[in-house]
């Protein structure tokens, strides 16, 4: 008996010493905002990637699509995992459940040519490995070769040692290359030599890092909740930054300004806060919240555009059963909504910046034709919806209930000298009307509704919905009922399709297999049975809140910077040039 007492004593004892063991060798956590850059312009954060791995696996869409990406959702083996968090597992075992990972966009650069403007976001990743630098560097530099090779097809490597250990890739075909730094459990992954320096000097304490922004920190413990599965931060200085880079697009024109955007920067900075951003699990997708941090007085002001009003069902009958997207304004009073723009941008700015600001509101409007908001909203009621329809058209249309025929159809036959000229506007009647293409913007009105837009947009619009008005599909009749049960004010629905199949089979490829032809277009056909996105825009106390669901959420967005033309982006550039830009500018002016 004393043996066996004896033996169950030592068993215990090593159990217990087990238990300790594998306490002690799980590492905690650290905050990663302390090796971000104090100016980087985004900040993402994972600290947990097995946590959001599991996410993705148990979605509705990644389930479906299991028989075809051979990646059924298997038991997980708790015992495995907490081996693996201890470090006692295969090397790719242990960093995927003890690294912390963080993405920071520390610039953009950008290049004009012809009507396209390029954009190539700096980019780093940072990973705390929380794992000994021999064990990691020969895992870390084999990711960067295989990153590599995937991206760019075929790459050269070459490795050095210095305050750090690296390993450079680079094409064989451009200037494009990756970079990966070893220091000590950090791993650094950036597309240039100045994103890979600017972490390691955080890290070293030569530059300030994101955490030292009180803004920053005010923010994630705002929005973070335990079921989080990262966290994202644009400072106020950044947000108004990237909005006075990105607004000149509006108008057509590409940035490069410099005077102009410092203006459009500062004048940005009185109004808008920090952007912040989380995404949990949600109704078997993922659910993107975003924060969108306001001046108080401004939120004040900005009230009206965001009191509802009665629901128009009719109004679905102008939609096509098919669309890219589709958006639903709700306000009660449309020019109402678009006066207290005015108002919210007036109370912050001085005259100057006011009427800049003011041209970017009117540009919003432009691209449909509409020239005097004032008086073209004034004659409509209740919702409007822009909508893009499914083919033939890079952008959308405006839809509304009209409520004053004759003052809207004199107000989009006006030319008041600003963009919309004599004879630039056909107006016509009823849904089988052709728009003239030589025509630039059109309007038609129908069942005491209106549908205006440019010509190239007007004609797929109008033939979708001339196909498939009396149709309700089961793409519409859901995003339908969807908006029926929504209180937002405003409610987007944009299709998902394209993003989601490329990140499945983006996912599918960095496993090392490639979906065949016929495998990925069962891909699209399963997707595209729950391909929409919705979006609800919502005004809160400490700004405008947006709750994006689908089915991967931002995390399909990332993957973007893994495919062989990531890491960049293209908008296009209209003809205006910066001399009509000061002309609208003084036209505008004088009108105010």
């Amino acid at each position: 008996m004393k043996r066996l007492h004896l033996i169950v004593g030592l068993v215990l004892l090593m159990v217990l010493l087990a238990a300790a063991w594998f306490w002690l060798a799980t590492p905690a956590q650290v905050d990663l905002a302390d090796y971000a850059a104090a100016d980087a312009l985004v900040y993402v954060e994972f600290n947990d990637l097995a946590d959001v791995a599991r996410a993705i696996r148990y979605t509705d869409v990644w389930k479906a699509a299991a028989p075809i990406t051979q990646s059924q959702p298997r038991g997980e083996n708790r015992l495995l995992i907490a081996a693996a968090r201890a470090g006692v597992a295969p090397i790719e075992s242990v960093l995927f459940t003890r690294a912390q990972v963080a993405l920071v966009v520390l610039g953009l650069n950008t290049s004009e040519q012809d009507d396209t403007l390029k954009v190539k976001p700096e980019v780093a990743v940072i990973a705390e490995t929380h794992t000994t630098q021999w064990r990691t560097k020969p895992a870390a530099v084999e990711a960067v070769k295989r990153l590599a090779d995937f991206a760019y097809g075929a790459s050269t490597c070459t490795e050095r040692s210095g305050d750090a250990d690296y390993v450079e890739c680079s094409a064989n075909a451009g200037e494009r290359k990756l970079i990966g730094a070893v220091d000590g459990t950090l791993v650094i992954l950036g597309n240039s030599d100045n994103a890979v320096r600017s972490c390691l000097e955080v890290r070293r304490g030569a530059r300030p890092s994101i955490r030292t922004d009180a803004e920053f920190l005010r923010s994630r413990s705002s929005v973070m909740t335990q079921q989080s599965l990262g966290f994202g931060y644009i400072s106020s200085a950044n947000s108004a930054k990237l909005f006075s880079w990105a607004a000149p697009l509006l108008m057509g024109m590409a940035p490069g300004d410099q005077q102009v955007q410092q203006l459009l920067a500062v004048s940005a900075g009185k109004i808008l806060r920090g952007i912040a951003w989380t995404a949990v699990p949600a109704g078997g997708g993922i659910e993107d919240r975003f924060l969108f941090s306001l001046e108080p007085g401004v939120i004040a002001r900005l009230q009206p555009a965001f009191e509802t009003s009665e629901r128009d069902e009719d109004i679905w009958k102008m939609v096509p059963g098919s669309f890219q997207s589709l958006t639903i304004y709700r306000s009660r009073e449309p020019a109402a909504a678009w006066s207290s723009l005015d108002s919210a941008v007036a109370l912050k700015l001085d005259a100057l910046p006011a009427v800049l600001f003011g041209s970017l509101l009117k540009s919003s409007l432009l691209v449909y034709g509409i020239s005097n908001p004032k008086e073209a909203l004034a004659a409509l009621s209740p919702p409007l919806l822009t909508m893009k329809p499914p083919a033939g058209a890079e952008g959308s249309v405006l839809i509304a209930r009209v409520s004053d025929e004759a003052r809207l159809r004199k107000s989009l036959q006006e030319d008041d000298g600003y963009v919309v000229g004599v004879g630039r506007t056909q107006i016509l009647e009823g849904l089988q009307a052709e728009p003239d293409p030589a025509k630039e913007f059109a309007a038609v009105f129908a069942d005491g509704y209106v549908i205006v837009g440019k010509t190239e947009n007007m004609r797929p619009a109008l033939t979708e919905l001339r196909k498939g008005q009396a149709t309700v599909t089961e793409e519409k009749k859901s995003v339908q009922d969807s908006a029926r049960e929504s209180t937002a004010a405003i409610v987007t629905y944009s299709n998902d399709e394209a993003r989601l199949t490329n990140f499945i089979s983006t996912l599918v490829m960095l496993q090392g297999r490639r979906l065949t032809s016929e495998e990925f277009a069962q891909l699209q056909n399963t997707v595209g049975r729950s391909s929409f996105a919705a979006s609800e825009t919502r005004l809160g106390q400490a700004g405008i809140e947006r709750r994006t669901r689908s089915a991967f959420g931002q995390f399909s967005t990332f993957t973007s910077l893994l495919q062989p033309d990531g890491g960049g982006s293209v908008a296009r550039v209209g003809p205006v040039g910066r001399g009509d830009w000061q002309t609208r500018v003084d036209s505008v002016a004088r009108r105010q």
